[in-house]
């Protein structure tokens, strides 16, 4: 019986080795775990309630620490069809250090085309406007993202969020990169069977003036009800836009971002979300250490006001495995609370 279900297996490797000849597939993941003590005033929210010591995935607006998540498995698939032209697929899963969840969702999952057009994609994936944009603590619990520093994820519609039903485009001209992104509205209206179809798209520009990169990207999600949280639909108009500026010579990096949001209810009114980021931020390598420092101010169009300030700083120990650590400070609602959280992290990438 041994015998037989040995020569089964080999037979089954011999049929897919040459149908795995065809293809170029990459397995790779990154994880995450950072410890950190929240004090002061904590926003209550998803895993975190009250001050104390947390383990989690870095942490963004509402107290959610796993709501920035750097950790995830990619897998990648390409086809040469010849002509310059490749087929691709990613499936992208979430690995979750609170729950314990070896593999979750709200990643990408999309098939695409690379020509010298550019690249194609349909699925889900990061809109155009999440992408835009260099905050060197990004991913971690001092990142500005839902922090006082700029709007969060926000339902998929915000900075580093996902749009499901989307086709996006992106390409690179000598110094100038594009990205479009549009996110199929198939959500019904309330009064009607009918399909709502106010689709939701972003748009991104990136000019590289060596050692100047600029960067400008806006998104418009008016009446689109395909986010989570019922961000928007029933009469709720959603848009943003933001500029921003980098300047890096050697061991020195320095940038700022103008972020304008613009969220209404049916009736008219500003949410909390509505309201301008400004955000500043920098870094110093010396070796392998590198020292960040970051400032951040949300003026809401009510008295939501936040501020976020953090400095750390990141030892690399190989361009795989590196630690981090430092201090995030958040104030909100109209500054009069402040949460503060001090800890430290480790990456690794395989």
């Amino acid at each position: 019986m041994m015998k037989k279900t040995l020569i089964a297996a080999g037979v089954a490797v011999a049929m897919a080795v040459p149908m795995a000849a065809t293809a170029d597939v990459q397995l790779s993941a990154q994880q995450q775990v950072e410890v950190f003590n929240i004090s002061g005033d904590p926003r209550d929210g998803n895993n975190m309630n009250g001050t104390g010591l947390y383990m989690g995935d870095a942490i963004e607006a509402g107290g959610n620490i796993n709501s920035g998540n750097w950790s995830r498995v990619d897998l990648r698939a390409s086809h040469d069809l010849g002509n310059g032209l490749t087929a691709l697929a990613h499936i992208a899963a979430n690995t979750n250090v609170t729950t314990g969840n070896a593999l979750g969702g709200d990643r990408e999952i999309n098939v695409g085309l690379r020509g010298d057009f550019g690249t194609v994609r349909f699925g889900r994936l990061t809109g155009a406007y999440a992408t835009a944009g260099k905050d060197p603590f990004n991913a971690t619990f001092m990142q500005a993202r839902g922090n006082g520093g700029m709007i969060g994820g926000f339902g998929g519609l915000g900075n580093g969020a996902y749009f499901d039903q989307a086709i996006d485009y992106r390409g690179s001209f000598d110094m100038l990169s594009l990205a479009a992104t549009v996110a199929i509205d198939s959500s019904d209206e309330d009064d009607s069977d009918s399909t709502n179809a106010e689709h939701a798209y972003a748009l991104r520009a990136n000019l590289n003036l060596n050692p100047v990169e600029v960067w400008a990207a806006y998104t418009n999600a008016d009446e689109y009800g395909m986010t989570g949280g019922g961000q928007t639909g029933a009469g709720q108009d959603f848009s943003a836009w933001k500029l921003g500026v980098e300047w890096s010579d050697g061991p020195i990096r320095v940038m700022a971002q103008y972020e304008d949001i613009t969220h209404e209810t049916a009736a008219g009114d500003d949410t909390d979300n509505a309201g301008q980021y400004i955000m500043l931020a920098g870094t110093y390598r010396m070796g392998a250490n590198t020292f960040m420092l970051g400032f951040g101010q949300f003026d809401a169009e009510n008295d939501a006001d936040q501020r976020w300030m953090a400095l750390g700083m990141r030892h690399a120990f190989t361009r795989q495995v590196s630690v981090h650590a430092g201090v995030r400070q958040t104030q909100y609602n109209d500054n009069d609370d402040k949460e503060t959280a001090v800890g430290a992290g480790m990456r690794v990438v395989f």
